[in-house]
C-alpha cells in the first residue's frame, strides 16, 4: 500500500451536514477500494478559478489515505460519478525516505609544526659579548 492525497472541490450550495455526509462518502469509497482513510482537513469555501458546472464557488477537503496502487483508477471513476464532487485530483506522495546513517566525521589530522628556535639562546651567552654589542 502506498501513501496518496486526494484533493477534491465539493459544491458550495451544500449546507455542512451534507458536506459532512460527502465527506464520508468518500471515505466509504476509498474503503471500498481497499484503502484506508486516515486524515481529512476540512479547508472550507474558496472562490473557483473559472466557473465549474455552474458553481462560483468551492468547499475544498483534502484527504490522506493508503492504497493499493491499482485501484486507483477504480477510486478516480467513483469520484467522477458523484455529483456533489465537482473536480478531483489523487497524487501519491513520496516515499518516506530510511534515515541516513550516522557517519562519524573523519579524524582531524594532526599536523606538528617545529618550534622555532633561537640561534643563540640568552642565557648562553657570555658577558663579553654584550659588552661588544653595545
Amino acid at each position: 500500500m502506498r501513501d496518496y492525497e486526494v484533493l477534491y472541490i465539493v459544491r458550495a450550495d451544500l449546507d455542512d451536514d451534507k458536506l459532512q455526509d460527502v465527506v464520508k462518502r468518500v471515505n466509504t469509497l476509498i474503503d471500498r477500494s481497499g484503502g484506508v482513510a486516515e486524515r481529512t482537513n476540512l479547508w472550507g469555501k474558496r472562490k473557483l478559478a473559472y466557473e465549474v458546472k455552474h458553481q462560483k464557488e468551492g468547499s475544498y477537503v483534502l484527504q490522506d489515505f493508503r492504497i493499493d496502487q491499482g485501484r486507483i483508477p477504480e477510486l478516480e471513476a467513483a469520484l467522477k460519478i458523484t455529483e456533489e464532487v465537482l473536480r478531483h485530483l489523487i497524487v501519491r506522495k513520496p516515499e518516506k525516505a530510511a534515515p541516513a546513517p550516522v557517519v562519524p566525521p573523519p579524524p582531524a589530522e594532526v599536523v606538528l609544526e617545529p618550534i622555532a628556535v633561537e640561534a643563540e639562546p640568552v642565557a648562553a651567552r657570555s658577558l663579553g659579548d654584550r659588552e661588544e654589542e653595545s
